[in-house]
């Protein structure tokens, strides 16, 4: 119990100058504390109650807030306390259920207790929900109001007495189909995005817009990141609570609820653990939909799921025999001793479903490891918590407990393609001290690069023409461009198995066919030690994604625009060849005194940039090749006499105009090719080269290539490699 004060204005304090502004909650932040507004030059300090789930006022020298509870005024400018903590919450959770059916326009008579508390599960309502919703008199959570309509719809179809079920299910279906095709502009705009995207999930997304967000999606063609996190949110939920919906409903059949329907039938307390069942969509070769049971029993039945009815194969094609639901399929292949145990030796497979129906609901939990959903990401639980507690989209907040699999099931699901030797491997090397906490970070890290990719994939920028807009095929290319893009990233993220030490290393390599920025991302590919991006369009920036690649030792880019040198450079430890060509480079004197201290490189390529400042080589000693032709340079890089190693010095399509000193330091027995086509040289210059050249010793090597001039003797580029990358053995 809480010893509240006797009034609210115990705990006024005056508005202090430097508050900031309210955000959408009402909230103002100061100091790592919580305020609302009571007045206009008042505030109250608030904290989030833990039985209610609502702010409750409270002193900053308390440690358990003893003030009212509080809620917003009509207007949401003010905040009040609640007339009475102890009429609301008094109130079971059927009375507020019952509470918010009729504010929803419908009655809960139609629904047994035990359904209504289905549902309110299914949506992942709890009491906390319920309250918040009915006290600050807020909509009903789009799932809620969502799964109400389909069980009601599921009772009026069972009201016509249908008897097939595929006429209960076509009938459901085209119910369904009708609903959702009758909606607005707003919600086919976000379909174009989300093609699965339901109606009511849309509309209750659109109100949760700001203006500015419903001007980006009238202008453009893709979708504002916190808008598209919010569709996503809403697809996955959704998914939760119809797969666990078709446990109940009679007019549904959803390969999910049966996946989940198999599930629950291998925890029975009776249910023969030696059989192996196995269900495969559409033919017998398709990939493993569900099992149970050991794979490696002898008692093992194949179930081929084809046009929401089951056949069974137990050894070929010609083996098929009958089409009959789940239900009715599992119970045939029990025997009679076996049936008898579960209670279900009469009445088919019906009396089977009754017996699932008689279990507990699974959890959102349960449901989220059957369809194998990566956990969410820490930042998603924390906005979606957030946004729960404001009622304001989703259903109930969701406990989420420590996984039950076993942690080899949990490897398997992060790297699908790893075998049964680098599990045991994975397992020893990786997981010897905290292996459950070193699943839970690659999990939620693998959570979070999905996420990130899911919201990045859908943004689809302006037209980099001003004035231009997308055409409907040509957004369509952008989104799917982005979609193939994001695939590739995260196969080359679960090709990390063991530690990066042991591990083979690997590349990364694409064509950019998208627009605008590559994404930025919270993962990390330390396996990675080879990046070659190429941009078919100008309009490709860099960003910060170099920042997820740290162990790169090949780094190549090729007309992907960069905005200064990505600092992210300056980590790569082993970086040995940098390409960046045609990337719109220009060098700050920071950037250059940065790259001048990248002293692993064996090879610099930098052509085709405006670079303007002359990069400092001298402390890359172990460089072999340097190419800056067309890059702006006025000058011949300082240091290059220091290069003991390096072969090609490629300074073609410069403004250099004399040499300087420092250049004829280079030995004359040095074997190196230096290209100065294309630059204006000074008549000084060339002759200095000359009596360079002329004094040099009978062992001379070096080759300097002035115009259409070869003082020594002729050497062609064209003599090294294409891709300007000298082998291991080119000395040195």
């Amino acid at each position: 119990m809480h010893a509240a004060k006797s009034t609210l204005a115990d705990y006024w304090i005056p508005t202090p100058k430097n508050l900031g502004e309210a955000d959408a909650q009402g909230l103002r932040v100061l100091k790592q504390r919580q305020y609302v507004a009571v007045a206009d030059d008042h505030i109250v300090q608030v904290a989030l109650d833990a039985q209610s789930g609502l702010f409750r006022a409270t002193l900053a020298s308390e440690l358990n807030p003893s003030g009212p509870l509080m809620k917003r005024d009509s207007e949401g400018r003010f905040w009040a306390p609640l007339d009475s903590d102890v009429a609301t919450f008094t109130d079971s959770t059927s009375a507020q259920a019952a509470q918010l059916f009729r504010r929803m326009g419908r009655s809960e008579a139609h629904f047994s207790d035990a359904m209504v508390d289905r549902m309110l599960a299914l949506s992942g309502v709890n009491e906390s929900v319920l309250r918040d919703v009915l006290i600050n008199d807020r909509p009903a959570p789009f799932l809620l109001e969502d799964t109400i309509r389909r069980f009601e719809l599921d009772q009026k179809i069972q009201a016509q007495g249908l008897v097939a079920a595929r006429e209960r299910i076509k009938r459901f279906k085209d119910l369904e189909d009708a609903f959702e095709s009758d909606c607005d502009e707003n919600t086919l705009r976000m379909r174009r995005v989300f093609p699965d995207l339901p109606k009511t999930a849309a509309l209750a997304i659109w109100r949760n817009t700001s203006a500015a967000e419903r001007l980006h999606m009238h202008n453009q063609p893709g979708m504002p990141q916190r808008v598209a996190k919010e569709a996503l949110m809403a697809l996955r939920d959704i998914r939760l609570a119809r797969a666990a919906e078709g446990i109940y409903l009679e007019a549904i059949s959803n390969p999910d609820s049966d996946r989940l329907v198999l599930h629950m039938l291998a925890n029975l307390a009776n249910w023969p653990q030696q059989i192996r069942i196995e269900i495969r969509l559409g033919a017998i070769d398709a990939d493993v939909f569900a099992a149970i049971g050991d794979a490696r029993s002898p008692d093992r039945h194949l179930l081929i799921r084809q046009d929401d009815v089951y056949t069974v194969a137990s050894s070929g094609p010609q083996s098929l025999r009958g089409a009959h639901n789940l239900y009715t399929t599992v119970w045939s292949l029990l025997s009679p001793e076996q049936r008898q145990a579960l209670g279900i030796s009469d009445d088919g497979g019906r009396s089977l479903q009754k017996v699932i129906r008689t279990q507990p609901s699974p959890s959102r939990q349960v449901v989220s490891e059957v369809l194998h959903f990566a956990p969410l990401p820490l930042t998603v639980k924390a906005a979606t918590t957030q946004g729960r507690q404001a009622g304001l989209l989703l259903g109930g907040a969701d406990v989420k407990p420590e996984s039950t699999k076993s942690f080899e099931s949990r490897v398997r699901d992060l790297y699908p393609e790893i075998s049964d030797e680098d599990v045991a491997a994975f397992i020893d090397k990786r997981l010897q001290h905290d292996p459950s906490g070193v699943l839970s970070r690659l999990e939620n890290e693998f959570a979070t690069l999905r996420h990130e990719l899911e919201i990045w994939r859908v943004e689809v920028p302006p037209h980099p023409t001003e004035g231009v807009e997308w055409s409907a095929e040509a957004s369509a290319e952008q989104l799917q461009s982005r979609q193939t893009f994001s695939k590739k990233l995260l196969l080359a993220w679960q090709q990390k198995m063991l530690s990066v030490e042991e591990a083979a290393d690997e590349s990364f390599s694409s064509f950019i066919d998208f627009t605008d920025e590559l994404p930025q991302l919270s993962a990390r590919f330390q396996h990675v030690t080879e990046l070659v991006l190429e941009a078919r369009n100008p309009s490709v920036k860099l960003g910060r994604f170099l920042d997820s690649f740290p162990n790169l030792s090949y780094l190549v880019l090729e007309k992907v625009r960069m905005d200064g040198f990505d600092p992210g450079i300056f980590q790569m430890r082993d970086l040995q060849h940098l390409i960046l060509k045609d990337c719109s480079l220009q060098l700050s004197e920071i950037d250059a005194e940065g790259l001048s201290r990248v002293e692993t490189l064996r090879l610099l390529r930098l052509d085709g940039n405006p670079l303007g400042v002359v990069p400092h080589v001298g402390f890359m000693r172990q460089m072999k090749e340097l190419y800056l032709g067309n890059a702006g340079l006025t000058s011949i890089p300082s240091g290059l006499e220091r290069l003991s190693s390096l072969k090609i010095a490629d300074l073609r399509d410069n403004h250099i105009v004399d040499i300087g000193d420092d250049f004829f330091e280079v030995p004359d027995t040095q074997d190196m090719y230096v290209d100065l086509r294309g630059n204006p040289l000074s008549h000084a210059a060339i002759l200095r080269i000359s009596e360079y050249l002329h004094s040099a010793s009978m062992d001379s090597e070096i080759v300097i290539r002035v115009q259409e001039q070869v003082f020594d003797e002729v050497y062609e580029l064209s003599e090294f490699s294409d891709s300007g990358v000298g082998s291991d053995s080119d000395g040195g």
